[in-house]
């Protein structure tokens, strides 16, 4: 028979080492079989390209690969299996032989020619499951390293086997009818075309004791399903390993979500110049594979303290998948480490072939690859589901999902798939590892990862329906605002505050874009309203100032003067984060601008409109009220509000009348009019649980403890600052758990409590920082009140023993520091309610008074010397 070579192949010298004597044996007896590796194909359930590699001598082929090429050349696969395991013994030592504990002679998978980094966890739990589960399947999404995983698993059991172990690759089986077939092949067992592989298979098989990894089931699912279970009814002993994009779901099956490699937390290095190599900290396996691989392909790569933040950045935006990070890395034979970071906005384009590695599946040529791979295995209503999603960020509830996915481009009402369809949707991209399904308050939240939203937004853009897709996205999270915004001061205000909090990403991708085509100005000015509290509660003040300033600057007149009252709103919501951002100028000038269109707006009968203006007029009196009272103005804050309540109309959504009562109250404390501001509080207070206002109780639950602090009673003051610090626990108030533990360590300190007030000022100095709110939103009064407590706490502890305490709480965090303070004090405090007699830790500190905001210390009684708290050693 005469030979058909087929393409050439690449020369191969027999003296270069026992791999590529074995390959061009190989090759010997193909071309003496006459056969073309096409025609070897249809006879051995594998593709072409892979027969054809295991005759490149780029690496050592799989058992079943090798026996599968050699029966298609009709050989004996004896003498070649005897080969093959020679030439591993010659290639990679003792260790891989028959009597090793990692491979028995039936090598499951391709040698490993690189490290195998972390997955210590998934190997604990992996080999665990296989001893009690028989079928385990490694899902996760593409390139995230399931088959590596899975190699490194069989071998970490392969003890417990001792009939051996077998891998089926099924990425280039493209019929369900040849699954079976493959299994039979990579086994070792040779059915004829009118025999069932199953039966073949069982007989062969039968009270043996094997492990079987089926490697790559996504695109042949339902046969590998079938041929699974089957084979699980048959053979009692057998027990099955899967990879998949996808679990089988069958029964018997237990899942082991494989996912993305650790990433770093960013922590500095060992100390040096900037170009020294330095061990790094935080260090994560994402770090150490790239670092590995990186090295590989540009030997002159370090890690140093000038380019370990860059390192930390790829390896995030990169997700921490295996593969990506492995072609990234070998971009840099040509980019240097910020070249690369700055070209991950094009990741796909990037992360082309041209950084694949050339003995890989095609697949995982390229990141493309790999997902245009998962793309073809999604339904129609999972690819619009992907690119719809792929526009949100931080993630979407489940709920979200269904609403947005829900709807067609052309018509925004109009229902596009039943309620049931859109979920099967949902559901599909989750069992896929598409979407990752997080539990957070009893609810399903899905999240992408970065390259899967990248590779749906390209998709979509592809698709032409980018403009409906986003404009459904900014409508749903700018209402959700809208609908926070309105429930200020009712009974949902909690419930709203914690919804818009898991939406931050959303809201800042939303507000910091242009604005979509077609979509009303009014929407995202009437959004605002929910923006304020907000980003108060969740500590994005200065974030939430500069969202204000763009949609202000976006729209700096009202786009119509039908929108005069929704542009006010939000000028008002800008005004108020930009007062506790600390601008007072900018404060001022968006006051006046408000002023001034509300002044322009003609003058008609009693209706609701002339109410909405004159609710705003009372808004922006509060507003010029706080800012008095922030700079120490009390008469001037007492003007400003008395004026606001004076209007007779005040919004319950834009903060007026509790505020400017409780502003009064302040302004009297200010004065040392103590038996005015307790009773102004308390009426504001009472307001406030009228309504249900949980956010505004924290601060006059807190003004209130103030009041009592200056009047020496500190027991009271501490039970009232509990009560506030829960109402900020309901809701999560960062800011206001910060600013009432301020206080509670002056009100320690002014009793004994030294090391407990340092440990709670050193917990809260780390929500401050990063807020973008001067500490105590820049009231001059409590800076010197502040100033005063911690001077208390030097004075008794000690600068050194101040600074350890201070950095302890830094530590722990202010949740944990103040958990341990009031334990402490819960411990000084006898069952009848009175303060057990503890010795003060410094008699000679002078705690003689807390002082009046607005003076020097005064002589006001404050709690008995026996009133000493500690913060535990």
């Amino acid at each position: 028979m005469a030979g058909k070579p087929g393409r050439r192949e690449q020369p191969l010298d027999p003296q270069a080492g026992p791999l590529e004597r074995f390959a061009l044996g190989l090759r010997d007896l193909r071309e003496r079989a006459g056969l073309t590796y096409m025609e070897m194909a249809d006879m051995a359930h594998f593709s072409a390209s892979t027969l054809s590699q295991a005759a490149a001598g780029r690496r050592l082929p799989t058992l079943q690969v090798l026996l599968a090429y050699v029966r298609a050349c009709g050989a004996d696969p004896d003498p070649w299996e005897k080969r093959w395991e020679q030439v591993r013994h010659d290639m990679f030592g003792p260790e891989k032989e028959r009597t090793s504990v990692s491979f028995d002679s039936r090598d499951v998978g391709l040698e490993e020619a690189t490290s195998f980094v972390g997955r210590e966890g998934e190997l604990e739990v992996g080999s665990e499951m296989i001893e009690r589960c028989r079928l385990v399947t490694l899902a996760g999404v593409g390139g995230v390293g399931k088959t590596r995983l899975a190699g490194r698993l069989v071998r970490h059991v392969a003890g417990r086997f001792k009939d051996g172990s077998y891998r089926v690759e099924l990425a280039d089986v493209n019929r369900g009818d040849a699954v079976a077939a493959a299994v039979a092949a990579a086994v070792g067992v040779q059915t004829a075309a009118e025999q069932d592989p199953l039966d073949e298979l069982t007989r062969a098989l039968q009270g043996r004791s094997v492990l079987l990894l089926l490697d790559n089931c996504e695109h042949v699912l339902d046969a590998s399903a079938q041929t699974v279970r089957a084979l699980l009814t048959l053979l009692p002993e057998l027990r099955i390993l899967t990879t998949s994009r996808q679990p089988l779901d069958i029964g018997e099956e237990y899942v082991l979500q494989v996912k993305p490699l650790a990433l770093p937390v960013l922590g500095g290095g060992h100390r040096g110049e900037a170009g020294d190599e330095v061990e790094f900290r935080a260090a994560s396996p994402a770090v150490t594979l790239f670092v590995d691989r990186a090295r590989a392909a540009s030997p002159g790569f370090r890690v140093t303290r000038a380019n370990q933040t860059v390192l930390a950045q790829v390896c995030r935006t990169l997700d921490g998948l295996p593969l990506a990070l492995e072609i990234a890395a070998r971009r840099l034979r040509t980019l240097t480490l910020d070249e690369l970071l700055e070209r991950l906005d094009h990741r796909f384009a990037l992360l082309g072939p041209g950084g694949r590695d050339r003995t890989a599946h095609p697949r995982h040529h390229a990141l493309r690859a790999l997902f245009d791979w998962s793309y073809e295995l999604c339904t129609d209503a999972e690819r619009a589901a992907w690119q719809q999603l792929s526009l949100c960020s931080g993630g979407v509830l489940l709920t979200d999902a269904e609403q947005l996915c829900g709807r067609t481009a052309a018509d925004e009402a109009q229902d596009i798939a039943t309620p049931e369809e859109v979920f099967e949707s949902l559901a599909g991209l989750v069992d896929k590892s598409l979407l990752t399904r997080v539990e957070t308050g009893g609810r399903s939240r899905l999240y992408m990862l970065e390259t899967v939203r990248a590779y749906g937004q390209e998709r979509l853009a592809e698709s032409g329906q980018a403009q409906g897709a986003l404009r459904r996205h900014r409508a749903w999270y700018l209402g959700l605002a809208a609908q926070a915004g309105a429930a200020y001061g009712s009974s949902e205000q909690a419930d709203w505050l914690r919804r818009l909090r898991s939406e931050h990403a959303n809201l800042r991708q939303i507000v910091t874009s242009p604005q979509a085509a077609g979509e009303p100005a009014e929407t995202v000015l009437r959004a605002s309203l929910g923006l304020w509290l907000h980003c108060l509660t969740s500590g994005h003040v200065g974030e939430g100032a500069q969202w204000m300033r763009r949609i202000i600057e976006r729209h700096p007149l009202p786009p119509h003067p039908e929108t005069t009252l929704t542009w006010c709103r939000a000028v008002w919501v800008a005004s108020f984060l930009l007062i506790l951002h600390g601008d007072r100028t900018s404060t001022l000038e968006m006051i006046g601008r408000g002023e001034q269109a509300l002044a322009a707006v003609p003058d008609v009968d009693v209706t609701a409109s002339e109410v909405a203006g004159a609710e705003l007029t009372a808004a922006f009196l509060q507003l010029r009220s706080l800012m008095a009272l922030m700079a120490e103005d009390a008469e001037g804050c007492a003007r400003y509000a008395l004026s606001a309540l004076g209007t007779g109309h005040w919004s319950v959504m834009l903060l007026t009348k509790p505020q400017c009562i409780a502003q009064l109250g302040f302004s009297a404390v200010i004065q040392g009019d103590h038996a005015r501001s307790t009773t102004l509080l308390q009426e504001a207070l009472d307001m406030s649980e009228a309504q249900g206002d949980t956010w505004h109780r924290c601060y006059l639950l807190w003004a209130l403890a103030i009041e009592h602090g200056e009047t020496g009673r500190a027991k009271e003051a501490l039970g009232l600052l509990r009560r506030a610090l829960q109402h900020a626990w309901e809701i999560d108030e960062q800011m206001g758990e910060a600013t009432l533990s301020e206080t509670l360590a002056w009100v320690l300190a002014s009793c004994g409590g030294a090391r407990s007030a340092a440990l709670v000022l050193g917990a809260a100095d780390r929500v401050w920082h990063p807020s973008g709110v001067p500490r105590l939103f820049g009231f001059a009064a409590m800076a010197a009140h502040r100033e005063r407590g911690l001077d208390h706490a030097r004075q008794a502890l000690g600068e050194t023993e101040y600074v350890r305490a201070y950095r302890e709480g830094q530590q722990l965090g202010l949740r944990a520091a103040l958990e341990m303070v009031f334990e402490d004090v819960d411990q000084l405090t006898d069952q009848d309610g009175t303060s057990a007699p503890i010795e003060d830790e410094n008699p000679d500190s002078g705690h003689a008074g807390a002082g009046r905001w607005h003076g020097t210390a005064s002589h006001s009684p404050v709690a008995p010397r026996h009133w000493n708290v500690r913060a535990r050693e």
